[in-house]
Formats: C-alpha cells, sequence, structure tokens
C-alpha cells in the first residue's frame, strides 16, 4: 500500500520537458495548430498494445474527430486529484467543457507511477486541450500525454477511461455533424456559438473571421451578399469592405477610425466575436437557412 505523504506524493509528481511524439503541435500567429494525423497512424497498427480502458478511448471514432461536439478537444484543464489505495494510486483529470458549462470531461486512471506536468496549469487563465496521445509504457502499462495550450501533463499508469459526465453527457455515441457535406452555413454558425474552440484555436477575432470566410467560400455563401447588408445593418463603415472590418469598425467606434482586427484588446475580441456570430445568424436566417 502506499501511503498518502508528502514524500510519497513528491515522487509521484515531477515538473520539467514533456512533449507528444507523434501528434504535430505548432504554434502559429493565431494561436496553434495540430495533426495527428502520425499517430492515427500508428494507432492503426499498434492499439492492440494499449490496455483496455485506454484502447477503447484511443480508438473511439468521436476522439480525434475535432469537428464532433463531443470530442474533448478546447475542454479546459479544471481539477485533477490523487488518492493512495491499497491497489495503488488513482488520479482522476477533470476537464470543463468550453465556456466552463456542464458536462465535463473525466479521466480516472488507475496503477499511476507518475504525474509529470511541464507548466503550471493551476495559474492564470485556464488551459485548453489542444491534443492527446496514448502510447503503451515500457512496464505493460499506459503513457498518457495531454497538449494543452498551457503546457503538457503526462500520466503513465496501469489503465486509465476517459468520457463525459454530468448534464448533457451523451449516453451513446452520436453520429458525427456532417456540416461539411451539406450547403448549410447555418449550422456551423450554431455550432460556432455553441462551442467555437472546437472550430478555432483561440478567442481573437481574427482568428473567427478567417475560420469563416474559409469555411463560407467552401459551403458557398454569399460573403459579400453579408458585406452589402453590413452597411444597412451596422451603417458607418461603407459599401465596399470586407464583412469583418463591418464588425472591427463597429466595436471600435468612430473615435478609434483605422482600427484593425488585431489592434482589438481581449475585451474587444469577445465582444467582437459575439457580434459576428448574432449578424450571420441573423443574416442567413433572412435567407431561409435554419440550422439543422
Amino acid at each position: 500500500m502506499l501511503g498518502s505523504s508528502q514524500a510519497a506524493e513528491s515522487d509521484l509528481y515531477a515538473v520539467g520537458d514533456s512533449g507528444v511524439r507523434y501528434v504535430k503541435v505548432e504554434s502559429t500567429g493565431g494561436g496553434s495548430w495540430t495533426d495527428p494525423r502520425d499517430y492515427l497512424d500508428w494507432l492503426a497498427e499498434h492499439a492492440d498494445e494499449l490496455p483496455p480502458g485506454a484502447r477503447a478511448f484511443a480508438t473511439h471514432p468521436e476522439h480525434y474527430d475535432f469537428s464532433h461536439p463531443w470530442c474533448p478537444r478546447s475542454a479546459s484543464f479544471d481539477r485533477m486529484s490523487t488518492r493512495f489505495t491499497d491497489d495503488g494510486v488513482v488520479v482522476t483529470l477533470v476537464l470543463a467543457a468550453y465556456g466552463g458549462a456542464p458536462p465535463e470531461f473525466v479521466l480516472r486512471y488507475e496503477g499511476v507511477t507518475s504525474v509529470h506536468s511541464d507548466s503550471e496549469h493551476d495559474e492564470g487563465p485556464r488551459s485548453n486541450l489542444l491534443v492527446d496521445e496514448i502510447l503503451p509504457d515500457d512496464e505493460g502499462g499506459v503513457r498518457h500525454e495531454l497538449a494543452f495550450t498551457g503546457g503538457t501533463i503526462t500520466v503513465v499508469a496501469s489503465d486509465f477511461t476517459a468520457g463525459w459526465s454530468g448534464p448533457g453527457s451523451p449516453g451513446d455515441p452520436q453520429d458525427r455533424p456532417e456540416w461539411w457535406s451539406f450547403d448549410n452555413p447555418a449550422t456551423l454558425v450554431h455550432l460556432l456559438r455553441q462551442r467555437r474552440r472546437m472550430f478555432v484555436s483561440d478567442d481573437s477575432f481574427s482568428t473567427l473571421a478567417a475560420f469563416v470566410t474559409g469555411a463560407f467560400w467552401t459551403l458557398q455563401a454569399d460573403l459579400p451578399g453579408f458585406s452589402r447588408w453590413l452597411t444597412a445593418r451596422l451603417g458607418a463603415a461603407g459599401e465596399h469592405i470586407i464583412w469583418q472590418h463591418h464588425i472591427v469598425c463597429h466595436i471600435a467606434g468612430p473615435d478609434r477610425t483605422g482600427t484593425r482586427a488585431d489592434d482589438l484588446t481581449a475585451g474587444e475580441n469577445v465582444k467582437a466575436c459575439a457580434l459576428a456570430l448574432d449578424l450571420l445568424t441573423e443574416w442567413l436566417a433572412e435567407q431561409g437557412y435554419v440550422a439543422e
């Protein structure tokens, strides 16, 4: 039996450098970019090397489907607890859904031998999950590395389980929302309003605007028509400008002419994102689009 002494807990936890092995995580001008394809290729051949609970989580179809509302990506670090039992150490890691509302994503590790962090996740803003990587450990267990915006947490254990818990959690696996398979931009805007970080890497308006522009082009939505509609709806920005500049001008106000999206404060970015999604919803509704 492991005791709950400070010495035992200090032996369990470590702080230092860490990082995922196969998943690509890179910083960009607008936040962070992740690419799990190399890991998914590894997983296709080696999933049987993982213990059953970890294998079930790693191979779940929603896990690495970043467009799925039940993918844990963008859930934020909330709390982590340790319990010392006769059967070994149990660590519970809880992630909060985007916005901090229920449900929560709960990971419960059994037979934990180490917990490693390269950052203090309990300081500053909430740290959001970018991607995670699950690999077999040399001792026959599992090594789970979770890359957050604020650093990486690595847990080595005999096995673990993971899933959503609390009000609003899915009772059964849900079908992926195939929002790219039909021409309905209202559904995309609805999903952006519910859980924006499922699609974009940060809270800046410039990142949201770039994503919306690219997505609406793919969905063949009439963004020039949206710009013309904004001229009448918001008034002062002029006729022949891109849609996001209407939003920036409205948020910045008439005393800050020439303001760009990158010049907005954190609070103004929040207001600009909310206003853009509200106006997109209104504009699309006038054209007869209803979110599915």
